[in-house]
């Protein structure tokens, strides 16, 4: 046995061992198995970027989109994966998030499949295996969004049987957002944290301990760590599409989840949580549609794209993706601890999203 399989064996050993203990209450449920699971990421971390790196599962520059140096291990979104389950499984979380993990296994095959420089994935596969994601959890919950809030103020918008599929679009829609946001190093985990975070802190006030955002949290932070460079150049790692797309896959279902099980959230407040991936998505599309282009193209007029081009470094653009991603998630917060009116909200938004329109279009034109 090579010194790498023994070290992925012992580590996958503690794993094992850890879970045992949780389900048997032992003792190292708490800070021991939190310490223990911190190492064994890291560790994994490190294996799984020299595995990626000998079997290609690679990022490099293309001089066009992608302006990073040597090749990228495109590893964070399995490093996630594995993390998520380990906290989930060790510290407990509500069993519908259970279900929203294991309906991550299409888009992290898939996705991982198509970070392989030897296979072409084509991208209608991997929408594919978005909807076959959230299939899994409506057939395994029967929850999805029934119906909208009093979106017009003229009562409650019910979506009925129509729920189904508008689910399903929205889902594979916020998806597809944080993908499109994940242009830069530290972008879509750091809203994330941003999102997650903020309705942590909305259901505290609540009394409510929201175990499973500690768990994304904490996975995501470890994430962070490497792909922000601070063990080096030489052990930085990417998400890859898998990842991204993991992470907005699961940010979705939380949303749905508390909005039209728990009625904890209203269904308009969720879009002001996920203010800045749904809405450089909605922008981008609508951009290559009056464009006469393909919304399924990517180009360089994404948000964070049009930042880099006036000047703005990398850290630059972080600070300000982060400090809009508060900005709006303070609103959806107070919106839902105030109860703001629902249709204020909607109309408000659309107000917004027209105006970043008219100004990013302006700019064109000019």
């Amino acid at each position: 046995m090579t010194l790498k399989n023994l070290s992925i064996f012992l580590v996958l050993s503690i794993y094992v061992l850890v879970i045992i203990v949780a389900y048997s209450e032992g003792p190292l449920v708490s800070v021991q198995s939190f310490i223990l699971g911190l190492i064994g990421i890291l560790v994994i971390t490190f294996i799984a970027s020299s595995i990626a790196k000998s079997i290609n599962l690679v990022d490099e520059a293309d001089g066009l989109r992608k302006h990073h140096e040597g090749k990228i291990p495109l590893t964070g979104g399995l490093i996630l994966f594995i993390s998520i389950i380990y906290g989930a499984l060790v510290f407990g979380v509500n069993t519908f998030y259970i279900y929203i993990i294991a309906s991550l296994l299409p888009i992290m095959i898939i996705g991982t499949l198509d970070g392989l420089k030897a296979i072409e994935v084509p991208w209608a596969l991997r929408l594919v295996g978005q909807i076959l994601a959230s299939w899994i959890v409506i057939l395994t919950t029967d929850i999805y969004v029934r119906d909208l809030g009093n979106l017009f103020g003229q009562g409650i918008v019910n979506l009925g049987g129509f729920g189904i599929p508008f689910t399903i679009l929205g889902v594979v829609g916020v998806c597809n957002a944080f993908n499109m946001l994940d242009g830069k190093d530290g972008l879509a985990a750091s809203v994330a944290i941003v999102i997650v975070s903020s309705i942590f802190i909305l259901l505290f006030f609540q009394g409510i301990t929201f175990m499973m955002g500690l768990v994304i949290i904490s996975s995501l932070i470890i994430f962070l760590v490497f792909n922000l460079g601070f063990f080096g150049a030489e052990r930085k790692i990417f998400l890859g599409d898998h990842g991204s797309n993991a992470i907005g896959h699961i940010i979705a279902w939380i949303l749905i989840f508390l909005s039209q099980e728990e009625k904890i959230i209203t269904a308009i407040s969720t879009i002001w949580f996920a203010f800045l991936p749904i809405t450089d998505a909605l922008m981008t599309i609508a951009r290559r549609l009056m464009a006469f282009r393909s919304p399924f193209l990517g180009d360089n007029e994404h948000f964070h794209h049009i930042l880099s081009n006036i000047g703005l470094s990398d850290k630059k653009v972080l600070f300000i993706f982060i400090s809009i991603s508060i900005l709006a998630a303070s609103i959806a917060f107070l919106s839902n601890f105030w109860e703001f009116k629902e249709y204020n909200l909607f109309y408000g938004y659309i107000t917004l999203l027209v105006i970043l329109l008219l100004i990013t279009n302006q700019r064109k034109i000019v």
